[in-house]
């Protein structure tokens, strides 16, 4: 009989220790909570010091900016209201931007106390309301110089001046680019370093004017004085005018400090260093392994374009809405006509829209009206009678698309300062905004623009952004939104009855007749002031810009005439120059050959003197031959004599000795014929012998021959059997996608496993991302592998991995592979905006 078992126990159990569990748990998410904080204060822990001058402050960001101190060697990240120094390099990678508001531009340096400089303004000006910035757009870098200069590095950076900013200025090479006051312009780089390590930089005023000015030789990056007094005029860029110049990109140098960031971390930082290096130099840099440095995998060639855009850079960022539009200008080379795609997707499955230029000049603007704030426009350019090739290596970019309101001067100047200089910070923005309103027809006439019809998926994108309600954009002073000319009408005649009823009468008035002939001929009046007033100034203008015209034209020709009088100059000294080789050429060539003819002259001489030598040689050898032969026939002579008598003795003797070799040539004879005899009998025994041991070595041969065939058929199949054999992969599974929570542990990791095969003796195991770019290669002896620590950081980004495993045997001492299998797995991390760990941020 089976026992009943007590239900009311076990509830009463789960009551007992319901409140334990519960804060248990509520333990575990308070120590969870407080590690992220400790992380995140790790993350965008800063080691400035006091010692370190203040320049800036980042008012905008997108993703994770990043930013190097001069005397450290980490990439920190970049927040809001993160202070900018002298010497920081600030980092921008893919989508990733930051907008620097130049807080104070009057400072010196005091190291009256001890070794702590301090920054200390001058005049008693104190804190002024400031109206220059900087945008650094995706994939660029740029320093802040101990020379009290920008430095532009890579990729492409916009600068503003407003009314307040006398000389805001960037180095580029050996050149100077001061921006007047009420001054916009762009600067970009070219990604394409040519042979002589050279760079095209491109300089565009899209407002006021830049001037272009050229550091002497001889001043330094780090010189005391100032570089912008030493600094030489050498022309000047309009508004809408734009220049191209070949620089040599300045090198980042990466020191090997120590770091305060956790040694762990600091491990995986170390892996990103090789990607930084790379986007900025565009070299691969070397990887450090134990024992040495060994070289980082060369980077694939990307076929050389045809022609290029020079802007909009290949990472460019706009601000625009349904009631503010952004002309983007567009500068290329080579081709008068090309046409410009643009898609939602980087591989352009399907086209939204498609922009014809056509320009003398190489030059023309366009308006994305289907483009809506936050999102990204993938755009690639091709000539016009051409179709987009991959392999021609066209020029392909992006376009990150931003709200205004995101971008806007007084929130960035009230981040800056405060807010209890919110008056200030107002009347510098429209003294800015005044001046700049002036220009802003410049480019749109310099610039034409795309002559093309929209395609329909471009009209319904912009019918749908027209369509759409303006959202209620929240300011630093409330919340505002936008409302009708009847809605603001209504709320003017609540609020002021009065004047509403005084407004009533004078509408009255306007219709008797008297009132109303005085009003129409005063407006007619009126109209006519205006609109000769407009003819004056629109012919003013005409005028000034035509002036304006007429000496950038005696300017660029000045120019050119000083370039082409330089290029003679350099033509004459080349030609001189050669004509000095080819002299000195000349001259060695005599000096050769009358040195081969001394030498020959010598060498007749010493063979004249060797064949005299040798005839005196010969003449005393011929003497001393005629005495010798004369002594040797004396000596002959005795020596016949004396022949003659042992003749006589030795013919008895001979006599004798004939009996006596007779008898013994009898003797040997018969010796030899019996060791014949014998040497018979033995060579006979020998041969057999020998014919017995060919026979057992023939045997024996034919018996290897046949094992090796054997062993030989038995290796082939096990070789076929184990390279026909397949692991299977058991973990992960196919298209298994991990998230924070798989990573979410002390030890973060991916296992990887698969079924062992049988004679296996190691296993390769390669991983790929989506691209085909491979990422990782290991060889196991067992069925299974961790993904951990530095490795773990190849796949830290939102993208899908393919793992590929084969085994590998040796069979009678050589390597044999089997099939490789393969399977896919994904990785989803949220952004890097959240306080989730993402190793490949961090870099040694």
């Amino acid at each position: 009989m089976k026992k009943k078992r007590s239900t009311r126990s076990v509830n009463s159990f789960k009551r007992k220790h319901g409140f334990a569990d519960f804060l248990t748990v509520i333990i575990c998410l308070a120590g969870i909570a407080g590690a992220l904080y400790c992380f995140y204060n790790l993350v965008y822990k800063s080691l400035a010091t006091e010692a370190d001058i203040p320049v800036g402050i980042i008012t905008f960001k997108k993703k994770s900016p990043r930013r190097r101190l001069e005397h450290e060697n980490v990439w920190e990240y970049l927040k809001l209201k993160s202070t900018i120094y002298k010497g920081d390099y600030i980092l921008t990678e893919e989508l990733s931007e930051a907008q620097l508001i130049f807080k104070d531009e009057n400072y010196r340096v005091d190291e009256n106390e001890s070794n702590v400089s301090r920054v200390v303004l001058e005049g008693e000006e104190g804190q002024q309301i400031k109206t220059g910035s900087a945008e650094i757009h995706p994939n660029s870098m740029m320093r802040v110089g101990e020379d009290n200069l920008l430095h532009f590095i890579s990729g492409s950076v916009s600068l503003s001046s407003g009314s307040r900013t006398k000389d805001l200025s960037i180095r580029i090479g050996d050149d100077l680019y001061v921006l007047q006051q009420n001054t916009t312009a762009l600067f970009s780089m070219s990604g394409q370093i040519t042979d002589d390590g050279m760079s095209t930089a491109t300089i565009l005023c899209t407002e006021g004017e830049v001037e272009q000015k050229t550091i002497p030789a001889g001043v330094g990056k780090t010189d005391s004085r100032s570089q912008k007094e030493k600094s030489l005029y050498i022309a000047s860029i309009p508004a809408g005018q734009s220049i191209s110049i070949k620089v040599e990109p300045e090198k980042v140098e990466f020191k090997a400090e120590d770091s305060v960031v956790p040694k762990s971390l600091r491990k995986v930082a170390s892996n990103v260093t090789e990607k930084v290096v790379e986007r900025v130099t565009g070299v691969p840099a070397p990887t450090r392994e134990e024992g040495g440095i060994k070289t980082a995998n060369k980077v694939k060639a990307v076929p050389k374009s045809p022609f290029q855009i020079l802007v909009p850079p290949a990472s460019y960022s706009i601000t625009q809405n349904k009631k503010q539009k952004e002309n983007i200008p567009f500068l290329w080379t080579e081709y008068n006509s090309i046409k410009v795609e643009f898609s939602y997707n980087p591989d352009f499955a399907s086209v939204i829209d498609t922009e014809h230029f056509s320009s003398q000049d190489k030059r023309g603007s366009v308006i994305l009206d289907f483009a809506a704030p936050d999102e990204i426009i993938y755009w690639r350019a091709m000539p016009e009678d051409k179709k987009y090739s991959a392999k021609d290596g066209y020029p392909t970019g992006t376009i990150i698309v931003h709200n205004p309101q995101q971008k806007n001067l007084k929130q960035a100047l009230i981040t800056a300062y405060g807010k209890e200089n919110v008056q200030e910070i107002e009347k510098a923005v429209e003294e800015t905004n005044k001046e700049k309103e002036k220009n802003t027809k410049i480019i749109e006439q310099t610039f034409k623009p795309s002559v093309s019809e929209p395609s329909v998926k471009a009209i319904e994108k912009k019918a749908a952004i027209e369509a759409a309600p303006e959202p209620v954009m929240e300011t630093m002073f409330g919340l505002e939104s936008e409302l009708t000319q009847e809605e603001t009408f209504v709320q003017q005649t609540q609020a002021e009855p009065n004047e509403a009823s005084f407004d009533l009468q004078k509408l009255r008035d306007l219709h008797s007749g008297k009132i109303a002939e005085e009003a129409r001929k005063a407006e007619e009046e009126r109209k006519a002031l205006e609109a000769k007033a407009a003819e004056e100034k629109r012919i003013a203008e005409e005028k000034r810009l035509a002036e304006e015209r007429r000496k950038a034209e005696e300017k660029r020709k000045a120019e050119q005439r000083r370039l082409a009088e330089e290029k003679r100059r350099a033509e004459e000294k080349k030609r001189a120059e050669e004509k000095r080789i080819a002299e000195e050429r000349r001259k060695a060539e005599e000096a050769r050959l009358a040195e081969e003819k001394r030498k020959a002259e010598e060498k007749r001489k010493a063979e004249e003197a060797r064949l005299a030598e040798e005839k005196r040689k010969a003449e005393e050898a011929r003497l001393a031959e005629e005495k010798r032969k004369a002594e040797e026939s004396k000596r002959l002579e005795e020596e016949k004599k004396k022949a003659q008598e042992a003749e006589k003795r030795a013919q008895e003797e001979k006599l004798n000795a004939e009996e006596q070799q007779r008898l013994a040539e009898e003797k040997r004879i018969a010796e030899e014929e019996r060791k014949a005899e014998e040497a018979r009998l033995a060579e006979e025994k020998r041969k057999a012998a020998e014919e017995a041991r060919l026979a057992a070595e023939e045997e024996k041969r034919l018996q290897e021959e046949r094992r090796l065939e054997e062993e030989k058929e038995l290796t082939q199949a096990a070789i076929d059997a184990f390279e026909n054999a397949t692991p299977v992969l058991v973990n992960p599974i196919a298209s298994k996608v991990f998230t924070e929570d798989d990573f979410d542990t002390t030890v973060p990791k991916i296992d990887f496993t698969w079924q062992k095969i049988d004679g296996a003796r190691s296993y390769n195991i390669e991983i790929k991302n989506s691209s085909g770019k491979v990422l990782l290669t290991r060889t196991v002896n067992n069925n299974r592998f961790s993904l951990t620590g530095n490795d773990l950081s190849l796949v830290s980004d939102n993208d899908e991995y393919t793992w590929t495993v084969e085994a590998v045997r040796t069979i009678n001492k050589k390597s044999v592979s089997s099939k490789s299998s393969e399977q896919t797995f994904k990785v989803q991390i949220d952004d890097a905006d959240t306080a989730t760990l993402n190793t490949d941020n961090l870099v040694m």
